[in-house]
């Protein structure tokens, strides 16, 4: 095939940028075609039922009709790449009891900057050196897309009961990316058929009861929801089931029998960074300024400080040891801000009420 010819092939295309990923560091390709998403309908149905939370902007007319046709993001789209990157699979460590628990995609460097700099520089040599005149645009949770579902489409797995993409090799460790692009390419094939079968393990294991049925869950029950993405005080009923969970969840993930077997990250920066030193208690230290300073280069500054304290508190109330009761009352008195003062006075009336040995006493401080 002469070279003009393979270079508009859409296989031979195809073969090449999956061959560029790899190179990359990727640990999983696929293609997705341009055609109506089945995903569609069941994204739909869970912002009908309210099920997205205080999440409002998800059910705005600009995010719902660009997660119903991409090509209002890129004109003339016609192909979507996807891909896989693994996060560190390791169990927690003794040090987590002191410092509470972060879910593993967050444990590292900010995973957003992680996919920028291996996505962007494959976007650019597809426009560039590959396709001289196309268009690509690289995503990874950073836009309007459906990704779980282009990422079924393109092969790289099955959502599972939890709602969440596993992978036979890969289990469920791993984040989602994308670049699409607007020329065809040849298109993977879906799987036949999901590989849940009738585990019921993560509906069984949630500590707040999330996923109401399988493949629905329900974010306003989610620990990863409450711990992010709300930004108010955590409802009280649900404190207690949180534990101590200060960003984010992995307990469907944890009890997922495909993950048992899921590879290390092979980028560093997504391995778990070290936080000698600081401990729950510690963390109540932190002002705007050390707060910034501390999770400059990761996910967890997207919470905020007053969050990200919020769940501190909540994580201390749940432990219930009396050691963090002088924590928790300087919180109350100096905290300049309330929803942390808040979740300092309920947690410190249940260590209270854990050293009491009651439970009778109405929560609140």
């Amino acid at each position: 095939m002469p070279p003009a010819a393979a270079a508009a092939d859409p296989a031979e295309l195809a073969r090449r940028i999956k061959a560029r990923v790899t190179a990359a560091g990727f640990d999983a390709v696929g293609i997705a075609a341009v055609t109506p998403l089945e995903a569609r309908a069941h994204y739909e149905a869970w912002l009908a039922a309210g099920r997205h939370g205080a999440m409002a902007w998800l059910a705005s007319n600009k995010h719902r009709e660009r997660r119903a046709d991409p090509s209002r993001l890129l004109a003339g789209l016609r192909s979507v790449v996807c891909v896989a990157l693994t996060h560190d699979p390791a169990r927690y460590e003794a040090r987590d009891r002191r410092v509470g628990r972060i879910a593993r995609y967050a444990a590292g460097e900010d995973y957003h900057r992680v996919m920028r700099d291996l996505l962007l520089p494959i976007e650019r040599w597809i426009e560039r050196e590959l396709i001289p005149g196309s268009t690509a645009l690289w995503y990874s949770d950073t836009g309007a897309i459906l990704e779980r579902g282009w990422a079924e489409r393109a092969g790289l797995g099955w959502v599972g009961k939890h709602s969440g993409i596993l992978g036979e090799r890969l289990g469920s460790w791993f984040l989602l990316g994308e670049i699409l692009v607007d020329r065809e390419l040849a298109a993977d094939a879906p799987l036949d058929h999901e590989r849940c079968g009738t585990c019921a393990r993560c509906i069984e294991a949630c500590p707040t009861q999330a996923i109401v049925a399988p493949y629905q869950l329900d974010a306003r029950r989610c620990i990863s929801y409450l711990t992010i993405e709300l930004q108010g005080p955590i409802p009280r009923e649900l404190r207690p089931l949180i534990g101590d969970w200060i960003f984010g969840c992995d307990v469907c993930q944890d009890v997922c029998p495909w993950n048992r077997f899921a590879p290390p990250a092979r980028d560093a920066r997504l391995h778990a960074r070290a936080l000698d030193g600081w401990t729950l208690e510690r963390f109540l230290t932190l002002d705007e300024a050390g707060f910034a300073e501390l999770f400059a280069t990761s996910a967890i500054r997207r919470v905020g400080r007053a969050g990200f304290l919020r769940n501190v508190c909540v994580a201390l109330g749940n432990r219930g040891d009396r050691s963090a009761a002088p924590a928790l009352a300087r919180a109350i008195a100096d905290d300049p801000d309330a929803l942390v003062r808040e979740h300092a006075a309920w947690a410190l009336d249940e260590i209270e009420r854990a050293a009491a040995g009651s439970s009778g006493r109405e929560p609140g401080r």
